[in-house]
């Protein structure tokens, strides 16, 4: 198993399985790559994939992207994603943004619902000419530039199917160094894109902002915000509720076995209602945190400076011989075992 950053494991972030699931086929034509088999080999299931409202935890999918980055050795993987994906990716949000009267319409529920495409970062907006339109990513480090690139790419390749012309944003700003060839950004933004910036994201035309989007529906419009904003009044509690289980298990480990009593309580709920919640997202609490142990541990064993002792304790584990045998159950082999092919690897 690929480790990722415990950031990822430590947060409710989570992505869409339509999402995921619609930018396979171009990534698999794009690269040559058996994207079923890489799907599988970290752990995301054909029935979640196939579910287009399950919402996979982050720390899952950016296995996915790192495997993917692992064997295409492509710095411009974000990028490739971002081109790779449609209105209908974002589900129940994309429908809500074709239905949309003008772009202005558009980015205001892109803003408003963004979270049922993936609990990932958050879009702002400030007015003036041009438009400021900013994705703030929560996560740092090298992965995250993937996320910045995939998200804001995204943004401008489905933004360009709501309209006739197919206009492009003013300017393109990262926050990060360039690591791909600048010609491809320059190629697929259509404008001038500036790296290592104080911000991430788009500035566009304050005219733009009027520009009619084709596939503008009055009706399904109507139909589209009522069912987006059941689901966003549903998200937390319901929705994305064992993503948001994951991250207080994550944080109460240290301090011992979480209790399923100690995690309904930090979410707000009776101990019987989050495992209700859970069961009928087909998890139980037990799974949760097996999950959740799972994933620390890979990311942890990957720091050689980190004693075993040390880890099992930070897992939540009394013992180091408890956390060995959790361990052997889920990667096949021992914690030094484990250890030692990653030396191996590097």
């Amino acid at each position: 198993m690929q480790a990722i950053d415990p950031q990822y494991t430590q947060s409710s972030a989570s992505l869409s399985a339509a999402y995921l699931q619609s930018i396979l086929p171009p990534l698999q034509e794009r690269y040559d790559i058996d994207m079923t088999s890489l799907v599988e080999r970290v752990g995301i299931d054909s029935a979640q994939l196939n579910d287009p409202e399950y919402l996979i935890p982050f720390f899952r999918a950016g296995a996915f992207f790192l495997e993917l980055l692992k064997e295409t050795g492509d710095h411009g993987l974000g990028l490739e994603i971002g081109c790779a994906v449609q209105a209908r990716s974002y589900h129940v949000l994309g429908y809500v943004i074709l239905s949309s009267s003008h772009l202005a319409e558009a980015i205001d529920r892109l803003i408003r619902y963004e979270q049922l495409a993936g609990k990932l970062g958050k879009t702002t907006m400030e007015m003036g000419d041009p438009v400021k339109l900013q994705w703030h990513c929560p996560f740092d480090g090298p992965w995250a530039q993937y996320v910045k690139e995939a998200a804001i790419a995204g943004w401008v390749t489905v933004g360009r199917s709501l309209m006739v012309d197919q206009a492009s944003p003013m300017a393109v700003y990262f926050d990060h160094p360039m690591k791909a060839d600048y010609e491809r950004y320059e190629k697929a933004f259509g404008c001038p894109v500036h790296f290592d910036s104080d911000w991430s994201g788009v500035t566009i035309s304050a005219g733009d902002l009027q520009r009619k989007v084709v596939s503008a529906d009055p009706g399904l419009k109507m139909l589209m915000d009522h069912q987006a904003h059941d689901r966003m009044e549903k998200f937390d509690g319901r929705i994305n509720l064992p993503n948001e289980a994951r991250a207080e298990v994550a944080k109460l480990l240290p301090n011992g076995e979480p209790s399923l009593e100690g995690v309904a309580d930090a979410l707000g709920l009776t101990p019987r209602a989050l495992q209700n919640r859970l069961k009928s997202a087909g998890v139980s609490f037990k799974d949760v945190v097996d999950e959740v142990r799972e994933q620390l541990a890979y990311a942890y064993l990957a720091d050689q400076s980190a004693t075993l002792i040390d880890i099992a304790f930070l897992l939540g584990f009394s013992e180091q011989s408890s956390f060995s045998r959790a361990f052997k159950r889920w990667a096949g082999v021992s914690p030094i075992e484990f250890r030692k092919s990653l030396k191996q690897e590097s």
